[in-house]
């Protein structure tokens, strides 16, 4: 079965929508630049709410940017190598010596449109989720082809950005679901 993030998460209903319908993690937005970015004290009001119900990922550009968030979610995700136990790495160039639980691949790099995704090397899929301009319309076919551990999800459920909406959360994870 494919991991399911979704990622910008600003309302403990959003928590609650993503346990509900059987997401495995939310993401928390800590860079300040983005439209989905929450502060310090919601993300650790949300992480707290969280807990022992759905996996929590502080997201952020640097370390810097959720490091004081990290004792409290189950994973971190930046864009630059550190030496978190936590960590999922995001980026375009993965390699061995980077020690990860995950590797994210972002083709959007963070704007949300659709683009298309390299071919991986075998060794990264077990440990690979792909963001990324994914929605209903074309997840199951990314997942088909490619295979990846997971997939990541923000934009794509969302009817007016920066807010999710149930039932295009609902509609991606049955896409997630139904894909081979």
């Amino acid at each position: 079965m494919t991991f399911v993030k979704v990622c910008g998460l600003k309302r403990e209903e959003d928590i609650d929508w993503a346990v509900e319908l059987g997401y495995n993690a939310i993401g928390l937005m800590l860079h300040n630049k983005s439209s989905r970015a929450i502060d310090f004290n919601l993300a650790l009001r949300l992480a707290k709410y969280a807990r022992k119900k759905i996996k929590t990922v502080a997201v952020g550009l640097t370390f810097n940017e959720v490091k004081k968030l990290e004792a409290e979610v189950d994973y971190i995700q930046v864009y630059e190598k550190c030496e978190s136990t936590k960590l999922i790495f995001a980026g375009t160039e993965f390699t061995l010596d980077i020690k990860a639980h995950y590797y994210l691949y972002d083709s959007s790099r963070g704007s949300g449109e659709a683009s298309s995704f390299p071919t991986f090397e075998k060794k990264f899929l077990s440990k690979l989720i792909l963001a990324g301009g994914l929605n209903s319309q074309n997840v199951r076919a990314v997942i088909e082809k490619i295979h990846p551990f997971g997939v990541d999800v923000a934009s794509g459920v969302e009817s007016v950005k920066g807010k999710k909406d149930f039932e295009l959360m609902q509609r991606f994870i049955a896409e997630v679901r139904d894909a081979k």
